[in-house]
């Protein structure tokens, strides 16, 4: 009986390092924390703020105002004379850690954290620990684990805060409401043949802080916020080409929204 859970646990580990392996050509996905619907009127001007914190000068969406005019909007430097008022903000930008996903990037919404989200995704996808294996079976998912990081894909992620503000003909109000999360979503020790000795982690938010906030608007203006995300995944990635086109895909994305 021993002798055969061997191979049936080696066979385990090498099906589970292939998983998110050898994607020979780039896969990028793209995804809003919300939608945003702009009333159709016949007022075309926009007046386009973009900005980048990130530590990746190159993720900034610079051709977002050329775009809108390939739809007919004018772009305008006064933002008193927009009928739109469009501010884009990357957040983020830098490579996923293994298990991220794009649900964690846009979890926090418009303003969130990042940071935590990102850290108990990763951590479903940790290989650190192998606990209660046997040493036939240890050989095994060690040469398995060598030969995975030889073909392991790589993520690139983009995170982008998007605020939209349209002018009304009818005075609007507005009570907006915004949460953040800043719980760090650290992994939790876990044992058992199953779980192999590796970590794994809460229910999303579990043990969290939940901070709520509301602000009431009243004006001749609608608000609009979103937070959207984008994420490749290639083998041998090449970063730079990979952020080109991730931030093309949220170019795409946001000039959609017009």
């Amino acid at each position: 009986m021993f002798r055969l859970s061997v191979p049936l646990l080696c066979l385990a580990l090498l099906l589970n390092a292939c998983a998110n392996h050898m994607t020979l050509k780039r896969e990028t996905n793209v995804k809003s924390s919300n939608t945003i619907f702009l009333r159709p009127t016949m007022d075309k001007s926009v007046y386009v703020e973009i900005r980048n914190t990130s530590d990746n000068p190159h993720a900034t969406l610079l051709d977002l105002p050329a775009r809108l005019q390939a739809k007919g909007y004018t772009i305008v430097q006064d933002p008193d004379k927009a009928h739109y008022t469009v501010q884009v903000t990357t957040v983020f930008a830098a490579k996923a850690k293994p298990g991220a996903t794009i649900d964690s990037l846009i979890a926090g919404g418009f303003g969130g954290m990042i940071g935590g989200s990102i850290g108990a995704a990763s951590a479903l996808g940790s290989r650190a620990g192998y606990g209660w294996i046997p040493g036939g079976a240890a050989i095994g998912a060690a040469a398995g684990l060598v030969g995975s990081k030889l073909t392991e894909d790589e993520q690139m992620s983009l995170v982008v805060d998007t605020q939209i503000i349209e002018r009304t003909k009818e005075l609007v109000e507005q009570t907006l409401t915004s949460q953040t999360t800043p719980g760090t979503g650290m992994p939790t020790a876990s044992t058992g043949l199953f779980n192999l000795g590796g970590p794994s982690v809460s229910p999303p938010h579990a043990g969290d802080s939940v901070e709520s906030s509301q602000e009431t608007r009243r004006g001749y203006e609608r608000l609009h916020k979103n937070r959207s995300a984008a994420m490749a995944q290639e083998m041998w990635m090449n970063e730079k080409d990979a952020v080109h086109d991730l931030v093309l895909r949220l170019t795409e994305s946001i000039s959609g929204l017009f």
